[in-house]
């Protein structure tokens, strides 16, 4: 516990200190409204650290039930920690990952934290340099001046490709069968109830069986056995047989040659299919900084699921406690009513106006918003702190137009959207002190989420994405309520050209079905999307949200009323 305690601390140690620090200055001389979040929560040194662990459990217990954190640690290394990243990709130790479950809320008080340590097969620096590689090509050669129709098309097939052989790495050569750590809860309990009634059935039946060779006397079924065995099971039916036969070896610390018949009755779970989609509260990804840019949430286990991240349990804590207030069935309720968007502000996105125009203007008609304007910077700061709800479209973070260093120094209440390139990335500032971003300024103002990409996406990718997930996420307006009870198809624009452009209106016509849970809308746009590298990119840094409300003014209760029968269809 102490061990998990210090890797818990050794997280953000940048941020928390600048977050700090701004809380420090500015408490004394502004309002207490316009401070973002609270220093005391997440500084070095202070009444949590002292404490310990049992500190550090304390606010396990506060944080809700339905969340899973899951940490990922690189193991310590001061000659990669104090090289920068850009040098040639070596590692002078094997390289081990620490992975770390924290319950949250009653189940903390049932299930301590653990930790599982496991060597990484394949080398670390090789594989990152692979993703950087990949990351470049597409930044700098997939452009469609320099190639044909065909060759783009096959270039970026070949691009998609190889960073799909990333994730894939990731899950069968580092994580394996410990990819169960990543399994969230059910939102059904008696799903839950199902897989622990199953796998204690079987392992009842492992204790009682006569056969000497499984040498059960010295492998009693512990409460930590019993735990994984559970989430083992959940995870099954992602896992081929031998690596399902390591991951109960493991469990039950027995030889993988005893574990064959025991394998072949978890692999029988009932209902392992439907189990696989069933829907699961959030799993909350706390990344150490060498670990920022992979895509951690394409892992096939939890790619269908809700998935975000915070940097570091106390950030998600102060983040928690700046937004409880609002906080229901461990998600943030947003208000569809009061939304934002900045399209093409420097008017060098002609066709991302041109696609996105008609869609926010008739999916999105109570809100406000700007095409093809340069906003000021004191307007850009007004939407951050005055609307639920903003949509940025254009380049990189609209970090030109309003500043980290100003950014900070506002209490943001919008749930942000930056869908522009790298807008949420780390850069690399030398080694001598963590990678930084955009998104860490979002974090000190209390910004419940941002969204936005990790590496540079194409602008009609960027908007497949955004229409995909907005259009899923928000609610019907009264146009889409008469569309849907005559059965009739919304018409398309004919004034998109683009050949790399998919379907961008109403994506699913009448037969659409809303998604409130912002990272349930965020991952059916993935599955909605051909472009997988852009899927990839786009990331959630903060709580799981869910949207709540009107997005058109014009719906009237009985027109909500209909919008209920309709979802119940």
């Amino acid at each position: 516990m102490e061990a998990i305690f210090n890797l818990v601390e050794s997280h953000a140690v940048s941020l928390r200190t600048r977050t700090h620090l701004r809380y420090d200055q500015a408490r004394f001389s502004e309002e207490e409204s316009k401070l973002g979040l609270n220093g005391l929560l997440v500084r070095h040194g202070g009444v949590n650290e002292h404490k310990g662990v049992p500190a550090m459990l304390e606010r396990l217990y506060e944080l809700p039930e339905e969340w899973t954190l899951v940490q990922l640690t690189f193991a310590h290394d001061p000659a990669s920690r104090f090289t920068s990243h850009t040098h040639p990709f070596k590692h002078p130790t094997p390289p081990e990952l620490h992975i770390t479950r924290f319950e949250c809320g009653k189940h903390a008080r049932k299930h301590p934290p653990y930790c599982i340590t496991i060597p990484i097969k394949q080398k670390f620096r090789t594989l990152k340099a692979e993703l950087r590689t990949i990351i470049d090509d597409h930044q700098n050669r997939l452009k469609w001046g320099l190639l044909t129709n065909e060759q783009y098309y096959r270039f970026k097939g070949t691009l998609d490709m190889r960073m799909k052989n990333v994730v894939t790495r990731l899950q069968n050569d580092w994580l394996g069968h410990w990819i169960s750590l990543l399994v969230a809860h059910y939102t059904e309990p008696e799903n839950e109830d199902q897989v622990a009634s199953f796998v204690d059935q079987l392992l009842d039946e492992y204790v009682q069986n006569e056969d000497t060779s499984l040498q059960k006397e010295q492998h009693s079924v512990t409460t930590w056995s019993r735990r994984n065995m559970y989430l083992l099971a959940k995870a099954s039916a992602f896992l081929p047989e031998w690596e399902l036969r390591k991951g109960v070896a493991d469990c039950l610390k027995i030889p993988v040659a005893a574990t064959k018949n025991l394998t072949q009755q978890l692999s029988k779970l009932p209902d392992a299919v439907r189990l696989r989609t069933t829907r699961r509260h959030p799993v909350i990804l706390l990344l150490d900084e060498e670990l920022e840019l992979f895509p951690w949430e394409m892992l096939t286990v939890i790619q269908d699921h809700p998935v975000c991240r915070v940097p570091n349990l106390h950030i998600l804590y102060a983040l928690y406690k700046a937004h409880e207030d609002n906080i229901s069935g461990g998600r943030l309720q947003v208000d569809a009513e009061f939304g934002y968007y900045i399209v093409n502000p420097e008017q060098n996105l002609p066709r991302n106006e041109r696609r996105l125009r008609p869609f926010l203007t008739s999916r999105a008609p109570s809100w406000k918003g700007t095409f093809g304007v340069l906003p000021s910077s004191e307007q850009f700061r007004d939407v951050l702190q005055n609307y639920s709800i903003f949509i940025y479209a254009g380049h990189g973070s609209g970090s030109q137009f309003l500043q980290g260093d100003e950014i900070q120094k506002v209490k943001v209440q919008a749930v942000t959207f930056l869908f522009g390139c790298s807008s949420v990335t780390s850069k690399d500032l030398g080694g001598q002190v963590e990678p930084a971003g955009m998104w860490h300024f979002y974090h000190i103002a209390s910004c419940p989420m941002v969204i936005g990409n990790l590496w540079a996406v194409t602008d009609a990718a960027s908007d497949a994405i955004t229409v995909h997930t907005l259009h899923t996420w928000l609610p019907r307006t009264l146009e889409m309520v008469a569309d849907e009870e005559q059965e009739r198809v919304p018409p398309k624009p004919n004034d998109i050209r683009d050949p790399d452009a998919p379907e961008l209106w109403y994506p699913y016509g009448y037969k659409w079905k809303q998604e409130p849970d912002l990272l349930y809308a965020i991952h059916r746009g993935h599955a909605s999307n051909k472009h997988y590298m852009a899927s990839a990119a786009l990331v959630a840094r903060g709580l799981p949200v869910v949207i709540k409300g009107k997005v058109d003014k014009s719906m009237t209760v009985q027109h909500q009323e209909q919008e209920s029968l309709i979802n119940l269809k």
